[in-house]
């Protein structure tokens, strides 16, 4: 069982797997994007969850996938941490200041045209941000919080061919409460559970 996840178990996990991003690409081919991944701790029970949101169906891209939250880098984002914390208060209403990022793991490209950082973040545990948690209904379907023991612990995860549309050679699966997570999603948890120590690194060549 995982417990709860602490800031400097999320610092050890960024210095593991700071190679253990996609092998490098032409960026110029592929939009920049970036999704956060929020790690929240119950200090009683002394357990951890991750924040996920399922897509709208009606989506152009990623339709009803499971996800974390983030989306494409716009003019007015700084950088790519700028465009996670703002593609989180859009898409679920959770303004910057419930939550800490700890820091990001390298770049991931997707089959859809998209290169993607992941930023690794932890919910302030005396924050009221479950007051303020909506799901913005034009993009998201539902919001919920996987145990991190179903997302991390390797016995969850599959390695299986993906869907016959995808460009994709080969992907990462994890089934949760019949909700199935695969792609960039689940290679990012894959990555995070070897950076926890829960497992080896996974191969990168799904794309």
């Amino acid at each position: 069982m995982i417990k709860s996840i602490s800031r400097t178990d999320l610092e050890t996990c960024i210095y593991r797997v700071r190679n253990a991003g996609d092998k490098e690409r032409s960026d110029d081919k592929y939009n920049q994007a970036s999704v956060l991944v929020l790690f929240i701790n119950d200090e009683i029970k002394k357990n951890s969850s991750i924040l996920m949101i399922k897509r709208k169906n009606n989506l152009r891209k990623h339709a009803g996938q499971i996800a974390f939250p983030g989306g494409r880098k716009e003019k007015v984002d700084l950088n790519l941490e700028e465009t996670a914390k703002r593609e989180t208060e859009e898409e679920i209403n959770i303004s910057r200041e419930h939550f800490s990022i700890i820091g990001n793991l390298p770049k991931f490209f997707t089959g859809t045209g998209y290169v993607v950082t992941p930023f690794l973040g932890i919910m302030q545990s005396n924050s009221n941000w479950r007051k303020e948690l909506i799901p913005n209904l034009s993009e998201v379907e539902q919001i919920f919080f996987p145990p991190t023991d179903c997302l991390l612990l390797p016995e969850y995860h599959l390695r299986e061919k993906p869907p016959i549309n995808s460009s994709m050679s080969m992907t990462w699966t994890i089934n949760y409460d019949d909700k199935n997570i695969w792609g960039l999603t689940a290679r990012v948890l894959v990555t995070i559970s070897a950076g926890l120590g829960l497992r080896e690194f996974p191969p990168c060549d799904d794309i």
